[in-house]
C-alpha cells in the first residue's frame, strides 16, 4: 500500500502515477478537497483529509484489508504462477462493444487505447473501435509488455504503432502514430519518454 500527499516537493504525485505502473494500493491524503475525482482516477481506495485523525487512518486500513482479502483467484492464480517461475500468458484478443455490435479483435490489432470520461476505447488497425469493460490499469496488467506501453493515465499505445516522437513547447513529447491514425498526438510525460525510447530501439 502506498500512502502519499498529493502536494510533494516538486509537484504532484499524481504525475508520478501517470508515468509509472503500480499494483499497490493507494491512499491519498491532503488538505485540498478538489482533487478528490482526479484522484479515484488512479484506483486509490481512500482520500483522506487533513487534518486527519488516527480513526481516519484506521478507515483507509479496513479498505485494504478488505480488498486483500478479496483477491480474485485469478489474481491468486497468477501470483501463485510468478513464484514458480511460470512463464506468464498475456491476452491475444478482446471483446471490443459498439452500440449496434460487438467484435472480437486479436491484441496485435491493437493501435492504441484510450480513456476518456469513464469510457476505456480501444483503437484498432483497420479503423475500427470499440469499448472494453475493464479499467485502463486493468487492462494494460493483460497485456504483453513487449508489445504495450502505457504512456500516461489515459494512452496505452501499441509500440510497433509509434511513428514519431515530436518536442512540444513543455518538457513533455508527443506521440505521432501511423495510419489511419496519423493525425493522433499523444502526450507522453517527460518520464516516460526515455523507457519508451528504449523500447522503441
Amino acid at each position: 500500500m502506498i500512502v502519499t500527499d498529493i502536494r510533494i516537493e516538486d509537484g504532484y504525485s499524481f504525475d508520478v502515477f501517470g508515468a509509472v505502473s503500480t499494483n499497490a494500493l493507494i491512499v491519498f491524503t491532503t488538505a485540498y478537497e478538489e482533487y478528490a475525482l482526479k484522484a479515484f482516477d488512479y484506483d486509490c481506495i481512500d482520500y483522506v483529509m487533513k487534518p486527519y485523525d488516527k480513526s481516519d487512518i484506521l478507515s483507509a486500513l479496513e479498505k485494504y484489508e478488505r480488498r486483500i482479502l478479496h483477491t480474485s483467484v485469478d489474481d491468486a492464480r497468477r501470483a501463485s504462477d510468478y513464484l514458480r517461475g511460470r512463464q506468464r500468458q498475456y491476452r491475444q484478443r478482446l471483446e471490443l462493444h459498439r452500440a449496434d455490435s460487438t467484435r472480437i479483435v486479436d491484441t496485435q490489432e491493437i493501435c492504441y487505447i484510450e480513456y476518456e470520461l469513464g469510457n476505456v476505447r480501444v483503437f484498432c488497425k483497420d479503423g475500427f473501435s470499440g469499448s472494453v469493460d475493464k479499467s485502463l490499469s486493468r487492462l494494460y496488467e493483460e497485456l504483453n509488455p513487449e508489445l504495450f506501453f502505457k504512456v500516461s493515465r489515459t494512452h496505452i499505445i501499441s509500440i510497433g504503432q509509434v511513428d514519431r516522437i515530436c518536442p512540444t513547447l513543455k518538457r513533455n513529447k508527443l506521440i505521432q502514430l501511423k495510419a489511419p491514425y496519423q493525425n493522433v498526438r499523444i502526450e507522453v510525460v517527460m518520464e516516460s519518454v526515455k523507457a519508451l525510447k528504449e523500447r522503441l530501439l
